[in-house]
């Protein structure tokens, strides 16, 4: 029993000497990934994709064709105006690309009755799609577009609303 009180006293000294003060602030810095670093890369959609087609004019998106499901989205933009147009998809994944140059954070851009081609990384939902030319946004070229997560929710969306897959407020498109 002496032998079991002793172990126990010298136990409780060790864990007494052992203890943090739980009360002070402790300086912390954020943790840093380096590219590459297992478990440190940038979350990005995984799936099928698809392909959309639009038309950019002054000052609005119609969208032509194209039904897309979660992954990398081929976008065809069409500008049938005179202007310069974009479409930037906010808050696209990183990584995002336009064919032919940096456009800023556009995904496609092209010259009055050109064609401009990119590709937009994206997750399920609805997305804000914008020509983020100044004051283009404000003048009415803004709509949303939504991407789904299957391709059965894809075919359903096909079947009730058509070649766009996009409900009449989805699509957006004020001429």
């Amino acid at each position: 029993m002496r032998r079991s009180l002793l172990g126990l006293a010298t136990a409780g000294l060790i864990l007494a000497g052992c203890t943090t003060d739980l009360s002070a602030p402790i300086d912390a810095e954020a943790y840093e990934c380096e590219p590459g670093t297992e478990g440190c890369d940038e979350i990005r959609p995984i799936g099928p994709g698809g392909e959309i087609d639009v038309d950019m004019g002054n000052f609005y998106f119609e969208w032509n064709d194209g039904i897309a499901v979660t992954g990398e989205i081929d976008v065809i933009a069409h500008n049938v105006s005179s202007d310069y147009h974009n479409i930037e998809f906010l808050g696209a994944a990183e990584g995002s690309s336009f064919m032919g140059g940096t456009d800023g954070e556009a995904v496609a851009g092209a010259m009055g009755n050109e064609t401009g081609e990119g590709v937009v990384a994206l997750f399920p939902g609805e997305w804000t799609v914008i020509c983020n030319v100044p004051g283009h946004r404000e003048a009415g070229m803004e709509t949303t577009i939504t991407i789904y997560a299957t391709e059965e929710e894809a075919e359903a969306a096909l079947e009730e609303f058509g070649p766009t897959g996009q409900s009449e407020e989805d699509m957006g498109a004020a001429g």
